[in-house]
């Protein structure tokens, strides 16, 4: 009867060991949870920034390939829990581009100069909500800039004519006003000296015969790399006269 209570006694013990070392393995974290590797993955950059500076523009600044052309990108490797790489907005990761000093300052002017710049991760800028990411490289390390002096300056303004006034007319080229004839544009030497004006309109004088004025013309400057301070709009007025009239005045 004895050896009975005992076997009993023992099945119960083993009962309570099993139970034991079931309710840790069920309740508390998994050991492969704890140790899950970081995760890691290359991210295509989609905003560079260039550091400000007073007298030097970037000229064709590289805008980084495309998904489908990524030829000239660049890519910033970073590493982080699988938390926190899925909240991360990747659009906002960016590279801010240092220019160094003024290459243009005291010196006669050459044209534009090309100048390689050093990236390292210190120059990426993260979401201000990125939290336990870790930055590990940038892909190239180097970038070549064509850099110009920038300048402010004013330049003549002429008109973009569009269309044909009607049979027997024609524009009077010579007495057309603009109001104000000059704007202040701001950008890259060279394409400034290379243009040399502005363009208000298009103006459009398809079968027009009688005088008229365009009072809120745009004006524009044809480079990416000059923009107009003032005015953005100028006042045109168009005088029509009668008979043949030489071409040589379109596009001024």
């Amino acid at each position: 009867m004895s050896e009975s209570r005992n076997l009993w006694a023992f099945r119960a013990l083993a009962v309570l060991i099993a139970v034991g070392i079931w309710l840790p393995a069920s309740y508390c974290p998994r050991l492969r949870d704890v140790t899950v590797r970081p995760i890691e993955e290359s991210v295509q950059v989609a905003r560079v920034n260039y550091e400000d500076h007073d007298r030097m523009v970037v000229l064709g600044s590289p805008i980084l390939g495309s998904p489908e052309d990524p030829k000239g990108a660049l890519f910033v490797e970073i590493r982080g829990s699988e938390d926190a790489m899925a909240s991360l907005n990747r659009d906002q990761i960016r590279v801010q581009v240092p220019l160094g000093e003024n290459l243009f300052g005291g010196a006669t002017y050459s044209g534009p100069r090309q100048v390689a710049v050093i990236l390292s991760t210190e120059h990426v800028v993260l979401p201000a909500d990125a939290e336990g990411i870790e930055l590990l490289s940038v892909t190239p390390e180097q970038l070549t800039l064509t850099l110009d002096e920038e300048v402010s300056v004013q330049v003549p303004v002429q008109v973009d004519w569009r269309g044909e006034p009607i049979g027997g007319f024609n524009v009077d080229y010579d007495n057309v006003r603009i109001e104000p004839p000059l704007a202040t544009v701001q950008g890259a030497r060279s394409e400034i000296n290379r243009l040399g004006f502005a363009l208000a309109g298009p103006i459009d004088v398809d079968g027009r015969g009688v005088d008229f004025v365009e009072e809120q013309a745009r004006v524009r400057f044809e480079s990416d790399d000059v923009v107009v301070e003032f005015p953005t709009f100028v006042s045109v007025e168009v005088p029509m006269i009668q008979g043949p009239q030489p071409q040589s005045g379109e596009g001024s």
